[in-house]
C-alpha cells in the first residue's frame, strides 16, 4: 500500500473513531483522568491528553516490532500523531 493510500485510509478512520467515540481530546483527557486514578501513587505529575496519544503510539511501537508488517498498528501510529495536534 502507498504512503497515500495509507493517509487515505487514516483520515477514514479517524472519522469514524470521531463519529463512534466524540472528540480525541475528550477521549485522550478523560483516558488520562482514568490513568492518573490507577497511576496516582506513581506519578510525580499528572497524565495529560497529549501524554496518551505519545503512550498509545508507543504501545502500537512495541506491537510493530514484532510484527513490522502489520498494517493495524501502522494506520494506528500515522492517526495517533496526527491527532496529537488537536490536543497540544
Amino acid at each position: 500500500m502507498s504512503a497515500d493510500d495509507q493517509l487515505q485510509k487514516v483520515r477514514a478512520i479517524i472519522k469514524t473513531r470521531g463519529d463512534n467515540y466524540g472528540s480525541v481530546a475528550d477521549n485522550w483527557e478523560t483516558t488520562a483522568e482514568l490513568w492518573n486514578a490507577v497511576l496516582r501513587r506513581k506519578l510525580k505529575v499528572e497524565l495529560s491528553a497529549a501524554d496518551i496519544g505519545l503512550l498509545m503510539i508507543q504501545l502500537k511501537v512495541a506491537r510493530l516490532i514484532n510484527s513490522p508488517d502489520h498494517d493495524d498498528s501502522q494506520l494506528d501510529v500515522c492517526g495517533y500523531a496526527a491527532l496529537l495536534n488537536e490536543v497540544v
